[in-house]
């Protein structure tokens, strides 16, 4: 630091010239100088003889220290030069394998880049999936058959109340009569059945917009029985079995669980044998049809929650028939 010719150092330190502190330092050191008569070997001598004088230790000899000091040295570089030897094999061998990974890494990182984007692209499919499988088993838990165009909204916030359930879904059906009856209407063109089977439809969607719901089953079933080509050789329930289990599920309109819901119901209720009273008594406590039931007058279906679910099974085994010069075949499978 530049102290001569800088006022800034120089004046604070002339400003401390009157200092008591400074002047009784001074004079002391003044003194100690003349008591050895300003001989800085008199005045190191005498410091040294403190020192003795003192009773503590002091170390003197570096010479002795660097010498003992040697050894240890020498030992620590070995240690070192040996952990650089042991280590360096193995440092070389992480390096290779660090460059030999780095094509794979990069690899890794572009397929979890490109699964975040594609989880990205099928979360709101996700999400419709699980709605749309919440909204199936609430339909299921108050007999109504699900129709694709349900919305997820309908059930929220009805919890367990399947009363509030089972009203709003009754007023969707009845609300939006006209655009399903006009979806299934518009389907049949594209069905495999013929122009029987698509003027009975059309009669039964007549039927239940006329509140004429006991007649829907009557006159579904038989026709349904009629386009898979069930006999009295086969069976209603065998024939259809088959139905459902033969093709390729994927060369079939999936459309999210609307399949598998139908499926299930025709397997498991629609065509099982109402014979015993307790069989006619638990299918009178479902709303979803049973061919059996229906066509010997065991269970009258004469509501329009009945009518609805007819139609919609209807619409649905319609849809996966296949084509007419096919249907026949599985007689002899």
């Amino acid at each position: 630091m530049k102290t001569n010719g800088d006022d800034r150092v120089i004046a604070p330190v002339r400003a401390l010239g009157n200092d008591r502190v400074i002047a009784a330092v001074r004079a002391a050191k003044e003194a100690y100088a003349a008591m050895h008569g300003h001989d800085i070997a008199a005045i190191f001598a005498d410091v040294r003889a403190l020192q003795e004088a003192s009773g503590r230790t002091y170390f003197r000899d570096f010479e002795r220290m660097a010498q003992a000091a040697t050894p240890i040295a020498t030992q620590v570089s070995e240690a070192i030069r040996q952990t650089k030897r042991s280590l360096g094999p193995v440092l070389e061998t992480l390096n290779e394998w660090s460059a030999a990974a780095a094509p794979i890494l990069e690899e890794v990182n572009r397929n979890a880049a490109v699964a975040a984007e594609a989880m990205a692209r099928l979360q709101p499919a996700l999400k419709e999936f699980h709605e749309r499988k919440l909204t199936h088993d609430a339909l299921d838990k108050v007999g109504w058959l699900p129709h694709p165009s349900v919305p997820y909204r309908l059930i929220e916030g009805c919890g367990d109340d399947l009363a509030r359930l089972d009203g709003r879904i009754a007023d969707y059906y009845h609300t939006r009569w006209i655009e399903i009856r006009d979806e299934m209407e518009s389907g049949l063109a594209e069905y495999h059945i013929d122009d029987e089977a698509r003027t009975t439809f059309r009669e039964a969607l007549a039927a239940h917009e006329a509140g004429l719901y006991r007649c829907v089953c009557r006159l579904l079933f038989p026709e349904i029985e009629r386009m898979i080509g069930a006999g009295p050789r086969v069976g209603s329930r065998k024939m259809l079995q088959q139905l459902t289990d033969s093709g390729d599920p994927t060369d079939r309109e999936c459309r999210e669980l609307f399949d598998w819901v139908m499926l299930q119901r025709l397997r498991t209720h629609a065509y099982e044998r109402a014979l015993t009273d307790d069989e006619v008594a638990r299918f009178e406590q479902d709303p979803v049809p049973n061919r059996h039931a229906a066509m010997h007058g065991r269970v009258a279906y004469s509501t329009h929650k009945h009518s609805m679910n007819m139609l919609i099974l209807t619409d649905y085994v319609f849809r996966i028939l296949p084509p007419i010069k096919d249907s026949h075949t599985l007689l002899e499978q």
